[in-house]
């Protein structure tokens, strides 16, 4: 199967991973077992990518500590392309505290290090990365100028982008929203972007539209166990989610676009595709950690085909 080149834009952090029994309430103390994950949002996407069979370039910025040596180890050993990984010199690799209930919700904080520093000509630099006709993926976590630059590039190259707007901040201009195939908020973001909250698949599609006004080609919004909507200017459709048993939502979000990003590479028709992307953030909520609960593409082509509802010991 012939397959469009794939590339990647965002951050990478080293999470710090507390598992508890359940999240704490303000000034509370709880015990819990910490571990420690490679994450980013970008990060995730590109490793998300890679284990369905991919071989994604990426661009990031990582700092020169033992951090980010780990970060970049383990992004090569996931088949991730290092050509476009920039090291800092003498600044820290970003870092996220993740709490993670035994229901599967989180808390997170993150410490961008590394990654707030990407500006507009390093993103300039990187445009020899990026080929005609690829599928470019971007992740709110870089700074504002950094995306603008990015996407600015779209009409100089030629290629499809895939922006998950997470999380989100203001500033990204009316251009730079024209540049965007595909925005996949969650409800939380398409509230923030919008003011509508959502509560049911009608004001789903009030708050699509309403993205959809900003000047972005296609809105699909993940739903959590709702599923997904999408609508562009000739179709509109809800795909309710699959059903399986929640360890740990951390990566869902993150595992949902690299394998919505894999499936348009593949030329996979765009309904296919976001169930082929909701199979992967299925997968994904059943294991712990960002990066390691990532499926391959033979588990969810399985999943897809036996409809499997996974037991989890």
């Amino acid at each position: 199967m012939s397959m469009k080149p794939l590339m990647f834009f965002g951050t990478t952090n080293l999470d710090l991973c507390f598992n508890v029994e359940r999240l704490p309430t303000p000034g509370e103390s709880l015990m819990g077992a910490l571990v420690r994950h490679p994450g980013g949002k970008g990060a995730n996407q590109a490793v998300a990518a890679a284990k369905l069979g991919c071989h994604p370039k990426f661009f990031t910025r990582l700092g020169d500590d033992d951090a980010g040596l780990i970060l970049r180890q383990s992004l090569d050993g996931a088949g991730v392309l290092l050509d476009a990984v920039q090291t800092a010199t003498g600044e820290p690799t970003g870092t996220a505290m993740i709490i993670v209930g035994d229901d599967g919700g989180n808390m997170i904080v993150i410490d961008a290090g590394a990654n707030a520093n990407v500006t507009s000509d390093l993103i300039e630099a990187t445009h020899s990365h990026i080929e005609p006709g690829a599928i470019v993926v971007a992740e709110m976590g870089l700074p504002v100028v950094a995306l603008e630059a990015l996407f600015a590039l779209k009409a100089r190259i030629g290629f499809t982008l895939v922006f998950n707007p997470a999380p989100v901040r203001p500033g990204l201009s009316t251009k730079a929203w024209s540049q965007v195939d595909y925005v996949t908020p969650n409800e939380s973001e398409a509230y923030e972007l919008t003011g509508i909250e959502i509560e049911c698949i009608d004001t789903a599609k009030q708050a699509a539209q309403a993205i959809l006004a900003m000047g972005p080609k296609a809105v699909l919004i993940t739903l959590g166990g709702r599923g997904a909507y999408f609508v562009d200017a000739s179709q509109s459709f809800h795909i309710p989610a699959f059903p399986v048993i929640v360890v740990d939502t951390t990566a869902a979000g993150d595992a949902f676009n690299g394998g919505f990003a894999v499936a348009l590479a593949r030329g996979v028709p765009v309904r296919d595709a976001v169930r082929q992307a909701m199979a992967v953030a299925a997968l994904c909520v059943t294991k712990r950690g960002a990066q390691p609960s990532m499926p391959t593409a033979e588990a969810v082509d399985e999943f897809l085909n036996h409809k499997t509802l996974l037991e989890i010991q």
